[in-house]
């Protein structure tokens, strides 16, 4: 009986360790929650306004890109693993612990709209800025 304890709480522990490994996934985009297409385009239709066509085609494509949302990039790419300075730094690791991107962030001197005068922009890309994702292939449907 006793052993059987060990057994359920070690198949227990693994079930746990699989469920979370989509956010510890050295690919980003499998971290967020706008890692299908369908659920971008919803963004783009509903919460998009103000943002500029050309961010919000790379956006559909699942990339980020400079003067994207903290909104955006979190949808893509989910939460950031570690925050620094009042949240305008923000890094994502690899399960090792290994640096992937860092993005900084900066805050607009115009806002886009009314009652968004707080939201921050994404200033610049350290590290892989396509978050371990293939880069872009087809030069018709992106901007790198």
């Amino acid at each position: 009986m006793k052993n059987f304890k060990w057994v359920l709480f070690g198949i227990s522990a693994l079930l746990l360790l699989g469920c979370s490994s989509r956010y510890s996934s050295p690919i980003l985009i499998e971290r967020g929650e706008g890692r299908k297409e369908y659920e971008r385009e919803y963004f783009v239709i509903k919460e998009s306004m103000g943002i500029e066509k050309r961010l919000k085609d790379v956006f559909k494509q699942g990339y980020i890109e400079e003067g994207m949302t903290t909104d955006m990039v979190n949808l893509l790419w989910g939460p950031p693993d570690r925050e620094t300075n009042d949240g305008l730094i923000w890094e994502y690791y690899t399960r090792e612990g290994e640096l992937i991107t860092r993005l900084l962030w900066k805050r607009p001197e115009v806002s886009r709209l009314k009652g968004y005068e707080e939201e921050l922009v994404l200033q610049s890309i350290e590290g892989d800025r396509y978050g371990g994702s293939p880069a872009p292939t087809s030069t018709s449907y992106s901007n790198y």
